[in-house]
């Protein structure tokens, strides 16, 4: 199991997750609105974006998030309540970022501008400038990661999906996700040395 010692590598808090669908209540798209899954899933999808790009500029998320969302709007009446509609968001949102990465090249931004415009939940802590150099060094990581092996990082350990729900989302064996996984943190291992350890 990857631990590392930083406030944003940990999976995020329930109390924050509650906008996260597909959890301890499974909602289905075909009982809601599409307003309804806008205004209950927007903040869940935009983290899911921002990770995925490797915390990419904000004009490329918000680009990323009006995709998944108009691909939300021309397929919900296909959608036959199957999976949950975390499933199905975390589907879309990968193949948006999928075909962001192709069409554009990527600019990671780590600090400065980004950090003072992110919403509060990525703020740094008050005096904790430790801590503030520690997330920037996963971010910066786990940003570099060949994008098969972030994929696989940010839906197990970012946004906390286990390893059954990652293979879903991804469309791979449970197999194949476990070997990402432990590619993804020999990587990381490698990069921040210190910071990372298996357990």
């Amino acid at each position: 199991m990857l631990t590392v010692k930083a406030e944003c590598s940990q999976p995020t808090p329930a109390a924050e997750r509650t906008t996260r669908p597909g959890d301890a209540v499974t909602h289905r798209a075909h009982a809601l609105t599409f307003e309804q899954i806008v205004d209950r899933h927007q903040a869940y999808v935009a983290r899911l974006v921002r990770r995925l790009l490797g915390w990419s500029a904000a004009g490329d998320v918000d680009d990323v998030v009006q995709e998944v969302f108009l691909s939300v709007l021309k397929g919900l009446p296909r959608f036959r309540g199957e999976s949950s509609i975390g499933t199905w968001l975390a589907q879309i949102t990968i193949n948006a970022c999928r075909n962001h990465r192709r069409g554009r090249m990527m600019r990671l931004a780590f600090l400065g501008k980004w950090i003072r415009q992110a919403p509060s939940a990525y703020a740094p802590c008050p005096g904790a400038d430790e801590r503030e150099e520690t997330r920037r060094r996963v971010r910066q990581a786990v940003g570099g990661l060949p994008n098969r092996y972030r994929e696989v990082v940010v839906l197990r350990y970012l946004e906390g999906m286990d390893v059954d729900e990652v293979a879903t989302v991804l469309g791979l064996s449970r197999g194949a996700i476990d070997v990402r996984l432990h590619r993804a943190r020999a990587l990381l291992k490698d990069e921040l040395n210190e910071l990372v350890s298996e357990r």
